[in-house]
């Protein structure tokens, strides 16, 4: 005979008393970058046992990949002189910088209703705001690590001035 389980029933492992409300890498994106994000959902996924956390890494991947391809369109539009006018430029990274609140907000709703199960039944929950401080302090230097601006697009949150 089988056990019993509910669906989204959380297991957490050695890592659980790590875990975060699935707002705070959401938070994270908008504030740090998506350097912090990403990750943070998989370790988030994986520390709280989630059933869906294969689809959350997934998502978390294909976030990553997506901003690529869109930077790479991005970059090559704007080379080829398709794209030339500030204005389109900004309108372009707004929609990469779309793709990233959209997909994290996904990934958000996913991670949620197993984190609330978790919560319920007397799950510990961390306070994110060393990770979100540090994460802050840190963003310009991590911007800033690589020279190109395909990197700048994969792991800001957004481009401010919206330049290239």
């Amino acid at each position: 005979m089988k056990d019993y389980a509910i669906p989204d029933e959380p297991r957490p492992g050695r890592l659980g008393h790590l875990v975060v409300r699935p707002s705070a890498p959401l938070l994270a994106l908008m504030l740090c970058g998506a350097w912090v994000a990403w990750p943070w959902y998989i370790f988030n996924a994986i520390a709280l046992g989630s059933p869906t956390r294969r689809r959350e890494i997934a998502l978390s991947v294909g976030a990553v990949a997506g901003t690529a391809v869109l930077g790479v369109v991005v970059i090559a539009l704007v080379d080829a002189g398709v794209i030339e006018s500030t204005t389109a430029i900004r309108l372009a990274l707004l929609a990469i910088a779309t793709w990233k609140i959209g997909m994290a907000y996904a990934i958000s709703t996913l991670q949620a209703r197993t984190f609330h199960v978790y919560e319920y039944y007397g799950g510990r929950v961390r306070n994110p705001n060393l990770v979100l401080i540090g994460g802050f302090i840190l963003r310009g230097a991590v911007i800033g690590l690589v020279d190109s601006t395909l990197w700048r697009i994969i792991v800001a949150g957004y481009l401010a001035k919206g330049g290239l």
